[in-house]
């Protein structure tokens, strides 16, 4: 699996988990998804195939 794909499937896992995790807790729910969204947002434009996979790690651990 490429490397966009493995970012975009960790990308819709952690919003997936998001709404298992906080489903009765709207301002929670909220809050997480802008959250996962900054985070990915703000590597966007990362090229470094290394600093890829250390931040993929982390998100992972996350879970």
């Amino acid at each position: 699996m490429g490397q966009a794909a493995k970012v975009l499937q960790l990308f819709k896992t952690l919003h997936r988990t998001r709404q298992q995790v906080f489903k009765n807790d709207t301002r929670a729910l909220e809050a997480v998804r802008i959250k996962i969204n900054e985070e990915f947002k703000s590597n966007k434009n990362e090229t470094s195939p290394k600093k890829i996979e250390e931040n993929w790690s982390l998100g992972k651990n996350s879970l």
